[in-house]
């Protein structure tokens, strides 16, 4: 077994500019939410020219993911490294919109041992390094037992069918891994390769996506009328501001109060309003009869909807009764028992003691625990999941953050250790 592991990671480290080139690579590749096919024809093009299994998973047009495959021979466990081909929404108003680049269209960089941008951090970076992974085990010949799974899912970022924006391809939280998941493409475990600072997080929240609606009249400027209270005022966007404000009020509210604690660390669900529709930009003159606004609530695993759903209203309607609020998304949040997840902590706990000469962290960031992965796939359907990565470099504003080519080899160990010890290695 020794021989075995100094030749796999041996292989890694020789394959150092493989990784920096294949994460660059993917991550300057244009697929964003929605249209992922081209990033997935990509690292099936890198399987099939490695020599190693893999399937091209179409979902619809434009739509699609990558499964390569190291086949066990049979009697050990199956284990799934995960990770999502989409980074964020693009278009032609995006740039009008964000008001910052187009991410996908920035692409990524190298300055040195960092790898700079969004589409490397989120996700293509551990992607490339569960794929280097899976070579080194494949190319060392390791007879393992139970089956090795790479997934490149499609859809996994935040995104909702609502108004004009409507059908699969605003589909996301999980869309391209519960494709693959319900078309036979199970394991007995499960590994979400996303940054977590080398700390697994078996934890996530759920999402809940709402849109408030308000109503107005269509007033000309010189004839505006206000109304002796707010909900008689003709313009929606005026009521639209003080709803904002509440909703802002009730969010820093309800993190507080669903604030706990986890065998992996402090989750913290919060709430916010995440875009606004109203008026129209060229014609001023006129009260606006509509606004909407589009709010994300993060929640507890075992959350009820339906609770958040009425507290929200409640919250909304102190200002204008006769507002609309609907759920245009709800993805639960889900946990693995610390008895069935322990197997997986435990191999990733050696590797990574055995990679980087120190203990694990058992504590995730904050952010980490708080947040949507596809970790929640797997856990709804009892298949023990959890997420860890190596680190990402903190950075205030989107896209300028980097991964340190170092921690991604060290990722890359711990993912081919762990995946040894998980499926098990034939006649060792």
């Amino acid at each position: 077994m020794k021989g075995l592991v100094e030749e796999i990671l041996g292989r890694i480290d020789e394959s150092r500019e493989d990784l920096a080139e294949l994460a660059l690579a993917l991550g300057n590749t244009f697929g964003p939410v929605g249209n992922e096919e081209p990033t997935a024809r990509r690292v099936k093009e890198w399987y099939d020219a490695n020599g190693m299994e893999a399937d091209f998973v179409p979902i619809i047009d434009g739509r699609a993911s990558v499964v390569g495959r190291v086949r066990g021979r049979g009697g050990g466990r199956s284990l799934i490294f995960n990770a999502h081909l989409d980074t964020e929404a693009s278009g032609p108003d995006y740039d009008n919109l964000m008001n910052v680049p187009d991410p996908n269209l920035v692409g990524a960089r190298r300055e040195g041992e960092r790898l700079i941008g969004h589409t490397v951090q989120n996700d293509r970076g551990c992607m490339a390094i569960q794929m280097i992974a899976g070579r080194a085990i494949h190319q060392a010949g390791t007879p393992l037992q139970g089956d090795l799974l790479l997934k490149s899912a499609a859809g996994e970022t935040g995104a909702a069918p609502v108004d004009e924006y409507q059908g699969m391809r605003y589909e996301s939280k999980g869309f391209g891994t519960r494709f693959l998941v319900q078309h036979g493409y199970v394991a007995d475990f499960a590994v979400i390769a996303e940054t977590t600072d080398f700390a697994p997080c078996w934890y996530q929240c759920g999402a809940i996506y709402f849109k408030v609606t308000l109503r107005g009249r269509n007033m000309y400027t010189p004839r505006l009328e206000r109304g002796t209270s707010l909900p008689e005022h003709p313009n929606a966007i005026v009521k639209a501001a003080a709803v904002v404000t509440a909703i802002e009020e009730w969010a820093v509210a309800y993190q507080k109060a669903m604030t706990r604690e986890t065998p992996c660390g402090t989750m913290a669900p919060k709430a916010q309003v995440g875009a606004i529709r109203g008026g129209i930009p060229w014609r001023p003159n006129r009260s606006s009869t509509y606004a909407a606004l589009y709010v994300d609530v993060r929640t507890v695993p075992g959350e009820d909807t339906a609770r958040i759903h009425r507290e929200l209203a409640e919250v909304v309607r102190t200002v204008d009764p006769a507002a609309e609020v609907d759920i245009i998304m709800s993805k639960a949040g889900h946990a693995a028992s610390e008895e069935a997840i322990k197997p997986l902590v435990d191999a990733l706990a050696d590797a990574h003691e055995e990679v980087r000469g120190e203990p694990m962290p058992t504590r995730a960031e904050t952010a980490v625990v708080s947040m949507w992965r596809d970790t929640n796939i797997y856990n709804s359907v009892g298949i023990p999941a959890l997420t860890f990565g190596p680190s990402r470099g903190r950075a205030a504003v989107q896209g300028t953050g980097y991964m340190d080519l170092n921690d991604m080899v060290d990722g890359a160990k711990i993912y081919a250790l762990a995946a040894l010890r998980m499926c098990g290695v034939e006649g060792l």
